[in-house]
């Protein structure tokens, strides 16, 4: 009788280098943030990091798409859904995944790339964002038989931007700040019912 030799597959070279990068980008000082500390602990040359990606950029690129798909589907309310606690739900969700400390680590070292990649500004984001979700939602044929919103990109913005207030430049210039979880909640609960007062039907 033949053994049954059982195997696990070795992870790629890809997975090995955003595992790498996931450690000194996000976890790690910024001042460590380089692609030289990305091919030591990835255990591999540069040259092999640059043939997966071609540049710093694109790294952190896939970095922000992987970020983004973390936070998860959000599907649209269906008929019988209390719209005001979804959609309490979504902010809460939303604000403390983007502002968890690897969230907020990857928005600085972004930012700090600005000078040296322009075509930031201009990129296009990986689909997903809070905001362009949050929008859809607010779009969706069961909200807008509800409620009267009139752009939901600009109610979008308007929502996440109340829960935020002046938290996000702080966590953007100081790495030990956090968004207390209490405040998000209390937060979300507020911008959700002035929001929906002030739209319905």
């Amino acid at each position: 009788m033949q053994a049954v030799q059982e195997h696990t597959d070795a992870p790629s070279p890809r997975e090995r280098i955003l595992a790498a990068a996931r450690k000194i980008f996000l976890d790690g000082p910024p001042e460590h943030a380089t692609m030289d500390a990305v091919a030591q602990q990835a255990g591999m040359s540069k040259k092999t990091i640059y043939r997966e990606f071609k540049s710093q950029l694109e790294l952190l690129g896939a970095l922000l798409a992987e970020n983004v798909a973390d936070m998860g589907q959000f599907p649209p309310p269906k008929s019988s859904a209390d719209i005001e606690l979804e959609l309490y739900g979504m902010l809460v969700r939303m604000v403390t995944h983007f502002t968890s400390p690897r969230s907020m680590a990857l928005v600085r070292l972004l930012i700090s790339e600005v000078r040296r990649y322009p075509e930031l500004l201009n990129a296009s984001k990986p689909k997903g964002f809070p905001r362009e979700i949050l929008a859809d939602w607010l779009g969706s044929s069961v909200v807008r038989a509800k409620f009267q919103i009139e752009d939901p990109e600009d109610a979008a913005a308007m929502l996440l931007g109340m829960v935020m207030q002046d938290s996000g430049f702080r966590l953007m210039m100081v790495s030990t700040a956090t968004m207390p979880p209490h405040l998000i909640e209390t937060r979300a609960r507020r911008a959700v019912s002035i929001f929906l007062k002030g739209v319905k039907k």
